[in-house]
């Protein structure tokens, strides 16, 4: 993959790390970790000067956001004010912007583009849950907003782990994105 040059602003995204999500088994074993690795991230952003915006799904119970499956499942999840609805204990929100969304993509029906841009960022480093679903395709929509993305790797989380190689692979060879490891995301995020 060709590496690009730096240019503009970093921003760092933080993709539901909030309770519902832990509830699988399989993010639950990982939840210290990833929440540890983000909270290095934040720290690096902080240092570096680049926005941290704290995005996380919520949904009302009167099912108007609702995606297809809960609606043929008939169960809603991370109801406002609920504990599903939370930041994971422990993950530093300080100085954060909050951003709600109701779909895995970070920019489906939100401001957050415009909120990117109008803080002159150019280009995004993205953690989170799930690697193959709302990490992946929030990168993926950021690609069709024209960010630059770099997916930190060590600092995403998923319980299918196959997929999740497999969509990191295609937002790596499919949308030229960059999938850094630790060191390299805390790099790009202090500059």
């Amino acid at each position: 993959m060709t590496q690009h040059r730096a240019e503009g602003r970093t921003a760092l995204l933080v993709i539901d790390m909030q309770n519902s999500y832990f509830e699988f088994p399989e993010l639950e074993e990982q939840r210290e970790s990833v929440t540890g690795k983000i909270n290095e991230l934040i720290a690096a952003a902080r240092d570096g000067d680049c926005p941290v915006l704290l995005v996380r799904t919520q949904h009302e119970r009167d099912r108007s956001t609702w995606t297809v499956n809960m609606h043929d499942d008939g169960q809603g999840f991370a109801y406002p004010g609920t504990e599903q609805s939370q930041y994971v204990t422990g993950l530093d929100t300080e100085g954060a912007t909050g951003l709600v969304k109701t779909r895995d993509s970070a920019f489906f029906d939100t401001d957050l583009a415009a909120r990117l841009r109008n803080l002159g960022v150019e280009q995004l480093v993205v953690c989170g849950i799930s690697t193959h679903t709302c990490v992946s395709q929030t990168a993926i929509d950021a690609f069709a907003h024209n960010f630059r993305v770099a997916v930190a790797r060590d600092s995403v989380a998923s319980e299918d782990p196959e997929l999740s190689r497999a969509l990191l692979a295609f937002l790596e060879n499919e949308k030229r994105q960059e999938v850094l490891h630790q060191a390299g995301a805390v790099a790009r995020l202090r500059g």
